[in-house]
């Protein structure tokens, strides 16, 4: 028996459900005019599975006269809810099959007459967008609904109060409660008192959603059960099918019943087991894009393209059956896209036919290959419901494919394309975005998906279509955003834009001839970039009156290009004293592997390493206003709250050196903020927070003779005798006992130097701390071994310590444990001038513990500067070894120690701290070293008087941005006895055009200088 159909029997009587939403609907209809209540009623049908696509589609479209930006994706959520919950009530509770066509049908006639009340509907989007956070999901209760009828009735008060609260919109502006004065949108009370004028209809969802969470919760634990009954059913059965015919013959009501109810089960598991194939092969969310690409639209701004013949040609089936539409970076090929779409899922000479598409993102990895954008689409043509045998085989197939499935997911494109006579549209935006081998595979795909004949495919890139498309596809028509047409929609999206700023009141100018002039301006300038206007006009509405705007549009004032307009904004940023925020969100919205929602941001932004917990305090205050600190570069989704790039292009900007100094702090390499955002995720897993489990005390140990220690230890690894034998120097062939008496002897805590002498370099001791063997560690400490005392050299200098010995090979655990029981952070070996050193340079996460775990244990930067004899030839001290291996938080923590930024060994006169991080590029070190007091004119004394500068321009390829940082730290381009000339030649030597440049000009900016001081 069919499930839907046996469903249906045991609901042929009506229902608390189906009262609770017919109660709903007839008070519903007390508020409706008879025009509305005749439409009302005369919805009979239910939605299809593309509804809510096209319903928001059409609200744009009814909405072309009026200005401002596409809000109707705002309601998707909600819409895309009801939606869900009106398939489900339709098939399994309702004895009445109008009542889910009306419970659609009450929130799209809501929307439809808000649409009418221009002031009131933006209010209404933004209530049903908060609204659209608390509906149930429709995937945690799809398999629960039908055998739940607790889980039915709060799904059915729950929709019910969403048909309230629509009724409560509809009779608002009637009986005119909650404002007295006239309705605008822009005024601050009217958000207000529409906000309290719905608040209990929000609370009452919210309790509702609660509830509907909670008898999840109990379906889950209820169908878990059932499975179990039904296992145990089906071998009762197969046990009963030995029994005679005549006894089967003669079962009761109750054996009919139990075999229904077993079948029951097995369908919902049978559709369970589909959804779970079809969620498997794509759970990528590719309607995310074109909501966000419909809000940025504005009404007929992109209405241009389908005047133009190549659309015409190619949407009547004329012309070829691939559309490559180009345009150059900016120039909002993304929002063209999205209105395409909805031109196709709204004109009606379409009606039938499918409609897919797919968006890359360039902040989201995972759209830019061929297999995910295939599965997406593929997704999208197929229905549950619709799962025939070989789809459902060619479903598996893929599930269970390892390695490269690309070949069995566009075996199943071609042939889900390939049935029935409908015409079937593939919309791909960002071809250009893919990575050339992804893009390669794509093309080959839709190659043979073009051989298909009901397909057409609309593809946007850069401005000239990719060898490999022209290649594969030479009959392709071509259309150009920046053709005639294009440049009228260009006019026509400036002229909202402007007026939409008028309108929130951002722009303050109400000189009707220099708004005109505004307009104009955007318009012959925007050079078919829809990005340099929306941030050029931001820039305008920040000039504080007539004289300003117009010194802003003035020609010679106006960004030349995408990366003037970037560099301006920082600039905007830096004036409103917002740089320390957003450098510091900065390496998380850039390099971060997918976009994070405000609250995560809010939490980690200022998270420092080896942080212990969570810090409120730390947290971010007023995070939803980071659009504003940003001044445009970034964009908060209204639905997820994730926070975005406006642009690809900017991400580019971002990652590449400014040509400003003063901008270089915004800089993000995608190499040290890969490393910086991974250290602050170990801190934040390692969270005392998450660590929940119960430590038990062991009890304390009892005491123990050394040599028992020893022996034991020897015991337990067989390889540390021949470690004792080998470490004294003994030929392996000899057989020899280990001296363990002599061996403890060394280690104990005793004054004789005889004792003393016998340490050697391997004692167990320093094997277990350098192999990170705790347990033996702490057996030999409480045997009395002294931890601070090593074997020394002649001038009575250890060769090693386990401190160091543990520190060398990254043993953290042991190196706590050591610190904790007396070892001296300070201690100095023949290698090392104090633990700092070897931390230093073991970098990375666990370097920066050491380095925390050793300075707050008292650990000095500068300890053990003097050399401990005259012919010492120890290398680098700890800051120069950070500052060579490009360590900034290791650099950070040193200099916030005490460490002398122009401190250095006589071993080592010939690097200095600030050259050695201009070795290595590391524009944040040479920063922090400056900002702590290094000579910027240091020179060094091994024969070659190299100063920092010089070090800069003497690189392989100098980087311009370093020169300049030293210059504006005072670093002298010419002194007395060169006057320049080795500088001069060292820009010579590299090549770089823009350092012989910047050469130049400094020169001759101080020549400038010394006339004015000499004046």
């Amino acid at each position: 028996m069919d499930l839907t159909r046996s469903s249906q029997v045991v609901a042929t009587v009506p229902g608390k459900g189906d009262q609770i939403l017919q109660n709903a609907i007839d008070s519903f209809r007390t508020v409706l005019t008879p025009e509305q209540l005749a439409e009302f009623n005369s919805i009979q049908s239910v939605p299809d599975t593309d509804a809510v696509l096209i319903f928001t589609a059409e609200l744009d479209l009814r909405r072309r006269s009026q200005k401002g930006k596409s809000i109707a994706s705002r309601l998707f959520p909600v819409l895309q809810a009801v939606h869900n919950f009106t398939a489900v009530i339709d098939t399994f509770i309702s004895s009445n099959p109008t009542i889910a066509a009306l419970v659609w049908g009450s929130v799209k006639l809501t929307m439809q007459i808000m649409l009418n009340a221009a002031s009131y509907y933006e209010a209404f989007a933004e209530l049903f967008m908060n609204l659209g956070t608390i509906c149930p999901r429709f995937e945690q209760y799809q398999a629960l609904f039908p055998n739940s009828e607790r889980l039915q009735t709060a799904l059915c008060n729950f929709n019910a109060s969403i048909i309230r609260c629509c009724q409560h919109v509809i009779d608002m502006p009637k009986s005119g409660s909650g404002w007295t004065s006239p309705l605008n949108p822009l005024n601050a009370s009217f958000w207000q008192s529409f906000q309290q004028a719905f608040e209990s209809n929000l609370q009452e969802l919210r309790d509702y959603s609660k509830n509907v969470k909670e008898e999840i919760r109990l379906a889950q634990a209820q169908s878990e059960y059932r499975n179990r009954e039904l296992q145990r059913i089906e071998q009762d059965q197969a046990e009963k099918s030995r029994l005679s015919l005549g006894r089967f013959m003669s079962r009761t009501r109750d054996d009919f019943d139990t075999m229904r109810q077993s079948q029951v089960l097995r369908n919902q598991q049978l559709e369970k087991k589909n959804q779970k194939l079809l969620d498997s092969l794509s759970s990528h969310d590719y309607l995310k894009p074109l909501k966000q690409a419909r809000q940025k639209r504005y009404p007929q701004s992109a209405d241009w393209i389908f005047d133009t013949g190549e659309f015409k040609r190619w949407a009547e089936g004329t012309a070829a059956r691939f559309l490559w539409c180009s345009g150059k970076m900016g120039s909002g090929k993304t929002i063209l896209a999205a209105s395409v779409i909805d031109y196709l899922l709204t004109k009606p000479s379409q009606a039938g036919s499918r409609v897919t598409f797919f968006f890359s993102r360039f902040d989201e990895l995972e759209s830019l290959t061929a297999e995910t954008t295939l599965r997406a689409i593929a997704k999208q043509l197929i229905y549950p419901r619709d799962i025939s045998d070989y789809i459902k085989q060619a479903l598996e197939k893929v599930q269970n494919a390892n390695g490269e499935v690309l070949s069995q997911v566009s075996e199943l494109f071609i042939h889900l394309l390939s049935k029935g006579s409908r015409t079937t549209w593939i919309i791909l935006d960002g071809l250009d975005e893919f990575p050339r081998d992804e893009r390669r595979k794509l093309i080959d795909v839709l190659g043979s998906i073009l051989l298909v004949p009901e397909v057409k495919m609309f593809a946007t890139g850069r401005d000239q279509a990719d060898s490999i498309l022209a290649r594969a596809n030479p009959g392709l028509e071509r259309l150009s955003m920046n053709c005639p047409l294009g440049k009228s929609g260009m006019e026509e999206l400036v002229n909202q834009a402007v007026q939409n700023c008028l309108d929130a009141e951002e722009l303050l100018v109400s000189d009707k001839e220099l708004i005109a002039e505004i307009k104009n301006t955007l318009t012959q300038n925007a050079n078919g970039m829809v990005l340099w206007v929306a941030l050029v006009l931001r820039d305008i509405c920040t000039q504080p009156n007539n004289e300003m705007v117009r010194k802003a549009i003035a020609v010679g004032n106006l960004p030349r290009s995408l990366t003037d307009v970037f560099n301006r904004a920082l600039e905007r940023i830096i004036s409103t004293g917002g740089e320390r925020v957003t450098q510091a969100l900065l390496p998380w919205i850039v390099a971060a592997k997918q976009p994070l929602t405000l609250p995560q941001l809010q939490e980690c932004c200022f998270i420092s390493i080896l942080q212990k917990h969570s810090m409120k305090d730390r947290y971010i205050n007023g995070i939803q206003r980071l659009d504003a600190w940003f001044q445009g570069l970034v964009e908060i989704d209204h639905e997820t709250k994730t926070v975005h790039l406006v642009h690809a292009s900017v991400q580019q900007f971002f990652q590449t050196v400014p040509d400003k100094p003063n901008l270089a702090k915004f800089h993000v390499q995608a190499k040290e903020a890969d490393l910086h955002l991974g250290e602050i995720c170990v801190t934040y897993l390692n969270f005392n927070d998450f660590k929940t489990t119960l430590s038990r005390r062991r009890p304390p140990l009892p005491p123990m003779a050394p040599d028992e220690i020893c022996a034991q230890a020897l015991s337990c690894e067989w390889s540390w005798a021949k470690l004792l034998i080998l470490s004294r120097g003994i030929p392996s062939g000899r057989r020899r006992a280990a001296d363990i008496d002599g061996v403890v002897a060394s280690y104990a805590r005793a004054s004789d130097a005889t004792v003393q002498e016998t340490i050697i370099n391997d004692h167990p001791f320093i094997l277990a701390a350098r192999e990170g063997l705790l347990g033996i560690v702490q057996m030999l400490v409480k045997g009395g071994v002294d931890i601070n005392a090593g074997m020394p050299d002649s001038h009575g200098v250890p060769f090693n310590l386990p401190l160091m010995a543990s520190i060398e090979t990254g043993q953290i655990g042991i190196m706590e444990y050591l610190l904790q029981n007396g070892a001296n952070p300070n201690s100095r070996t023949t290698s090392y001038r104090n633990a700092l050193e070897p931390a230093a340079e073991l970098g990375g996460f666990e370097g920066i513990q050491a380095c925390q775990m050793l300075i707050n244990a008292g650990a000095k930067p500068e300890s053990g500067e003097q050399e401990p004899t005259a012919q010492s030839t120890l290398g680098y001290n700890a800051l120069q070894r950070a500052c060579r291996r490009g360590e900034f938080e290791i650099t950070r923590l040193l200099l916030d120690a005490g460490a002398d930024a122009n401190g250095t060994p006589k071993a080592a006169k010939a690097d200095f701290p600030l050259q050695l991080s201009i070795r290595s590029e590391n524009i944040p070190i040479i920063d922090i070293l400056i900002s702590h007091g290094a000579d910027v004119n240091v020179q060094t004394s091994d024969g070659d008087a190299i100063t920092p500068l010089l070090k800069a321009c003497s690189l392989e390829s100098p980087r311009l941005v370093i020169v300049q940082l030293l210059i504006r730290a005072g670093a002298k381009v010419r002194d007395s006895k060169d006057k320049g000339d080795r500088l001069l030649q060292e820009a010579i030597r590299s090549g770089n055009c823009n350092l012989r440049q910047s050469y130049q000009q400094l020169v001759e900016m101080e020549s400038t200088m010394k006339k004015s001081y000499a004046n």
